[in-house]
């Protein structure tokens, strides 16, 4: 009898037992339904770019002005200036026997003149403090001139540009002192009679045929980038225009500029070129000019047969003040805009074998279909709204505008609600 009722005991607290298990696992599933934590973010619209970061050779109507190897020459015109007809736009002064060291010493102090001239000239036609503003900031761009020079291990262009610095830093010295710039400049045009008299030389004088813009240095590249075949040129020979050396400069006086048009030839692979159309412009920045946007015109492309990579020839005429024609530079330019909602990609989720993200409408569980145009980092680009109905997409319940989208939460389905 004890036994009977010891089992009878033990299966009634198995029962109670099973009962308040159950008990638990509801009340845990009753509280984990209603406590989970959502992460939602509004459907917002963002623009998208792509961009193209790439090469440029530049084009231009150059003739190359000869000189004698042993003459320095005094500029009688700012670098880069529209010289009218019949005007002098340089002097040189030929001497024989002379030292080629003592040449480009006499050069270098020529040239530094002119630069802080010009500089003064400027200031004259401005307030002093903007004077003294614009010297300020060629120091500071030539002095990062010469650092990004020497890390690129370009030690040439750095000594070039050393002598920019010296120039600026001395006329900013001269501004920020209590001198009059007429003084000045008569002082330092002085200096520059006495430098030539005492170097003595036979003065020969170069005139201009024509209008045209004069530019005290050369490349040596005028003759390889040849502008009179940059619409005829095939891929090969572009590119072996890209490897030749340049020829010496020595001796020469500087160049013309004879035509205001200038040529961008832009290498680029061949899905980048079908971005782009013949005859429409294109807003291109110029990384290695201050970031200086202009407005390039696809003049050609030229695609060689079987071959994934090509260049495309742009037209240019403007010319920004301040503008370097370096042969060579970096730009970048927009080639993709795409606008729509930014959807996490975790966000992203098939429902009923179509795509789109579960939305928080009203505190209960709702899917809204999505059309994914682009993949980026962590994230989609979906079309809006308004773009889905464009498309043909109906009454159908896409994404919209401030609609929730549930970027976290715990078994999500249609109709679960919150609150």
């Amino acid at each position: 009898m004890d036994r009977i009722k010891a089992r009878n005991f033990a299966l009634r607290c198995s029962v109670v037992l099973v009962a308040i298990g159950m008990l638990v696992y509801v009340v845990q599933y009753c509280l984990s339904t209603f406590a989970t934590t959502l992460t939602t973010l509004p459907a917002q619209e963002i623009t998208d770019y792509t961009v193209l970061s790439t090469e440029v050779y530049l084009f231009r109507d150059e003739q190359v002005i000869k000189g004698s190897s042993s003459a320095p020459v005094r500029y009688a015109c700012r670098d880069g200036e529209r010289v009218p007809k019949g005007e002098v736009y340089a002097v040189s002064y030929p001497k024989a026997g002379a030292d080629d060291g003592e040449i480009a010493s006499l050069q270098a102090s020529l040239d530094d003149i002119h630069t802080q001239i010009v500089l003064l000239e400027d200031s004259r036609r401005g307030s002093l403090i903007a004077s003294l503003d614009q010297s300020r900031e060629q120091v500071t761009q030539s002095y990062y001139g010469v650092l990004e020079a020497l890390a690129a291990g370009t030690y040439a262009p750095a000594a070039a540009e050393k002598e920019s610095l010296l120039s600026y830093l001395s006329t900013y010295g001269m501004l920020a002192g209590n001198q009059n710039s007429d003084a000045m400049i008569a002082g330092l045009k002085s200096r520059e009679n006495g430098l030539l008299a005492a170097w003595g030389g036979t003065a020969i004088e170069y005139r201009t045929e024509k209008s045209t813009n004069f530019y005290h240095k050369c490349d040596g590249y005028e003759a390889v980038f040849d502008y009179s075949r940059v619409m005829d040129m095939s891929l090969e020979e572009f590119y072996a225009m890209t490897e030749s050396a340049p020829a010496s400069t020595v001796g020469t006086v500087g160049k013309m500029v004879h035509d205001h048009t200038w040529y961008a030839a832009i290498p680029m692979d061949e899905d980048s070129a079908r971005r782009f159309e013949e005859g429409s412009t294109y807003t291109f920045s110029f990384t290695d000019n201050d970031g200086k946007s202009l407005p390039l015109t696809l003049e050609r492309k030229i695609i060689s047969q079987g071959k994934k990579d090509s260049v495309l020839v742009f037209s240019c005429d403007q010319t920004p003040e301040g503008f370097s024609f370096l042969r060579t530079q970096r730009v970048q330019t927009v080639v993709e805009k795409i606008t729509g909602y930014r959807v996490p990609t975790e966000a992203l989720v098939t429902y009923q074998g179509e795509k789109g993200v579960y939305i928080l409408d009203d505190s209960h569980v709702d899917f809204r279909r999505v059309t994914v145009v682009r993949e980026g980092t962590g994230y989609y680009i979906v079309q809006t709204y308004e773009q889905d109905q464009q498309s043909g997409a109906g009454m159908a319940k896409y994404l919209q505008r401030n609609d929730l989208i549930i970027t976290g939460g715990r078994d999500l389905y249609v109709g679960k609600r919150y609150g």
